[in-house]
């Protein structure tokens, strides 16, 4: 069994790409990283979500065998019930209303071609058999009054009634797919499983529970002890992040988040988490503002929503509920409601109005009072999908300009076309840059198909290209290619294979391992952090010296029926501040460090030599401002 130091001397970050499946190479990377490095932060989507929670619970669980535990965690996968399916297939457990959807689903998997179609179509008429027999009917029907009779009409009749039965069931189980489709997916929070008790095959737990158990289990947690929560592994130097999507704001949402505005259904998430984890979201609400006016409105506010309950803060926000949240991949897994007031409807306008109105008139009644008084706003659902959706691989994540330590990313692709798997050496199903101008090229899709299935090809690209393009142009940055090593997959490996055979489990937790060594092989053995290091500085001061050009013009350009920027920040800084004031101390701050900021600027453009742009990285990155809450490094 490997030993794993308890305090590395060195720190990295580490994020990982979602893929359902694909997770299994995660492990092994993780425990290779984990032997030469702390592991100070780790994030991810999806799959990527669910081995960062582990990577963080085994950090905070290194002394009790962590890491142990997560290495042996692909064996534990593909652990067979007596003639059945792995654990990896039997923790997808589908409700009563979506289960012969499901077999549907996954009747085709571990097959192709004919092989697929004909389980799929043997599957679709076993789940919807009672739809299959009354399309049958009218068709069979007219079959026996053909054998019954006599002459050509008799045999006409046969044959009629043998197509009119084909295409009665044909119609009749689309029409039950559907139904289902339009009727249990929906109930079932637009999932086929929910991830807690669904119909089981071998008696395996739900998805959900199942990971539960497992965090608590990495992190040296008893099994009755208190939920994993982000608070606890902040305070043990270990920073986790994943995203999640809002599809009702469509927004992509880094979790945890600051925001209070969220609200949850205790009987609603009952039914997607384990009981004692939503109990203890319940005992840990957000504290109230401490201001009187705020606070009143707040306590308001949780009157109203009853029995929904405020969701936690990140310092008491379980891990499993956040990761939980990134890997709802769509109509697979589940969505998860939240709650919210939608500010921007016309008729919140009203309710506070009333709300204000009344306080005026009662200035010493509580919130409980005010409750059957003024009108309620309406807490409508905001549904909460896969992280990947917007956010495959978060590469933004704990970034800063000059690094302490280095974050190592692991994307999944792949097999480019033309480059075959090499069954041999897993190293070299893997790519890692090993010269700076590595990686530069962003990678091409190609579309090898024709008639309906290039159709296909083609709305799928458009689809990946809208879900993707942010990541994709990260992954060719400077300073960040350098640190991203690829693991690459074929169609047969990874993604929605979930009965993988062991021999291709096998292959991927090899494949994963050795992408970490090069990443060790690189920064611990080699010279690749002190170049990145290099590469981060140039790229940094490069942006910044573009960025600086831009004020200054910005700053001294006039701009007509306006005041100048002089007359709001810096020489002479007098005017009148339209909005965002600020006392006179903090104005004379500002002024002072708006004339340095501008002394800085024209000092970096004269002469003008180019100093941190000539010859700087390629693609030269352009600094903007984006939103805080997505893209903060906190840590």
């Amino acid at each position: 069994m490997t030993t794993y130091v308890p305090a590395p001397p060195r720190s990295c970050d580490v994020l990982m790409k979602g893929g359902i499946t694909s997770g299994v190479i995660y492990p092994s990377a993780v425990c290779e990283l984990a032997r030469h490095y702390k592991l100070a932060s780790v994030g991810g989507s999806s799959a990527g979500a669910i081995a960062a929670a582990a990577a963080a619970a085994a950090e905070l669980g290194r002394d009790a065998d962590g890491f142990g535990k997560l290495e042996r965690l692909p064996d534990d996968l593909m652990a067979h019930r007596p003639g059945g399916a792995s654990l990896l297939f039997r923790l997808f457990q589908p409700q009563r209303g979506t289960a012969s959807l499901y077999k549907v689903f996954t009747a085709g998997l571990g097959t192709s071609g004919v092989g697929r179609v004909a389980r799929i179509v043997r599957a679709a008429l076993s789940a919807f058999a009672l739809w299959a027999l009354a399309g049958a009917v009218p068709g069979v029907v007219l079959l026996v009054l053909g054998i019954l009779g006599q002459g050509v009409a008799a045999w006409a009749a046969v044959i009629a009634g043998a197509l009119l039965a084909v295409v009665g069931v044909v119609v009749a189980v689309t029409a039950g797919v559907l139904r289902s489709l339009a009727k249990n997916v929906p109930d079932n929070n637009f999932g086929l499983c929910n991830g807690m008790a669904g119909r089981s095959e071998g008696g395996a737990e739900p998805l959900t529970r199942w990971l539960h158990g497992k965090l608590q289990d990495f992190a040296g947690r008893a099994g009755d002890a208190d939920p994993i929560t982000f608070g606890q592994l902040t305070a043990a130097g270990v920073e986790l992040r994943m995203m999640t999507t809002n599809l009702t704001r469509h927004q992509p949402m880094r979790m945890p988040w600051p925001e209070r505005e969220y609200f949850f259904d205790p009987g609603e998430f009952k039914e997607l988490f384990p009981a004692e984890v939503v109990d203890w979201m319940c005992e840990h609400p957000p504290p109230l503002s401490p201001q009187p006016a705020k606070q009143w409105a707040g306590e308001l506010r949780r009157l109203q929503a009853a029995p929904k309950r405020p969701f936690p803060l990140a310092a008491d926000l379980p891990v499993i509920v956040a990761t939980r949240m990134s890997l709802s991949f769509p109509f697979l897994i589940s969505a998860v409601p939240l709650y919210a007031i939608d500010f921007t409807h016309p008729a919140y306008s009203k309710v506070s109005a009333a709300v204000s109105d009344w306080r005026d008139a009662n200035p010493q009644a509580g919130p409980e009072q005010a409750l059957p008084a003024v009108p309620a706003p309406d807490f409508e659902v905001n549904w909460f999908s896969d992280g990947g959706i917007a956010s495959n691989l978060p590469v933004h994540f704990f970034d800063s300009p000059l690094p302490g330590r280095p974050t190592f990313a692991v994307d999944l692709a792949l097999f480019p076309p033309g480059v075959p798997k090499d069954l041999k050496d897993q190293a070299e199903n893997t790519r890692l840059p090993v010269v700076n101008q590595g990686g530069l090229d962003r990678r091409w899709t190609r579309w090898d198909g024709r008639g309906l299935g290039l159709v296909a090809l083609f709305g799928r690209s458009i689809l990946d290209t809208a879900r993707g393009w942010v990541d994709e142009a990260q992954l060719v940055m400077p300073g960040y290619r350098d640190r991203i090593v690829t693991i690459y997959h074929d169609h047969d490996e990874g993604g929605l294979n979930l009965t993988m055979k062991d021999t291709v489990v096998t292959d991927l937790v090899e494949r994963g391992e050795a992408g970490a060594k090069k990443l060790v092989t690189r920064f611990v053995l080699g010279n690749g952090w002190d170049n990145h290091r290099w590469i981060r500085f140039r790229t940094a001061t490069a942006g910044l010296e573009t960025w600086l050009a831009g004020f200054r013009h910005g700053y001294d350009e006039p701009s007509p029926d306006a005041l100048p920027y002089a007359d709001l920040a810096g020489t002479p800084g007098t005017a009148v501040l339209p909005s965002y004031s600020i006392n006179g101390t903090q104005r004379k701050a500002v002024n002072l460090r708006t004339d340095a900021l501008l002394t800085l600027a024209s000092s970096w453009q004269d002469p003008p030599t180019d100093a941190f742009t000539h010859g700087s990285p390629s693609p030269q990155p352009f600094l903007r401002l984006v939103p805080g809450t997505l893209f903060d490094r906190s840590g």
